[in-house]
């Protein structure tokens, strides 16, 4: 840092800015990677958290409702919220089903993947087994 004689005042020269600009773009350039992938590390658990719930719910939803049914294909979304739920459910000739206790919040989050093009996860059980866990697309962007 040198010090100016005409106003007394101290100031950094040209080279000492640049040498810290030098070290903070190395910093940045080091530290960018890594975090882009601890972020696609976290993106591939939240991806194997849904899969893994939505086996659960269409496993529960099978058991309860259509168990006498054959193979039923649950096909589910994410809401803003980020709940998952299920859009809708088919057999195997691909006839939707009526749920057995309709609800509105499915209703919406259809409608709003239908306009949105939201991504989704299908699920297929089979007399009480998962026989197909299929990603339509990311559930997150």
């Amino acid at each position: 840092m040198k010090t100016t004689e005409k106003t007394g005042g101290k100031g950094f020269t040209l080279a000492e800015l640049l040498i810290v600009l030098a070290i903070l773009s190395i910093l940045a350039a080091i530290a960018i990677p890594a975090f882009t992938a601890q972020l696609e590390k976290a993106r591939a658990a939240v991806d194997l958290s849904n899969a893994r719930s939505a086996s659960s719910l269409a496993y529960t939803e099978y058991m309860l409702c259509h168990a006498s049914e054959g193979e039923i294909t649950y096909t589910f979304g994410v809401d803003d919220g980020g709940n998952l739920l299920i859009l809708k459910h088919t057999d195997t000739e691909g006839t939707e089903l009526e749920d057995a206790q309709p609800g509105a919040d499915a209703e919406e989050l259809k409608a709003v993947s239908a306009a949105v093009g939201e991504t989704q996860l299908q699920v297929a059980v089979k007399d009480g087994r998962i026989t197909q866990n299929t990603w339509l697309a990311k559930l997150h962007e």
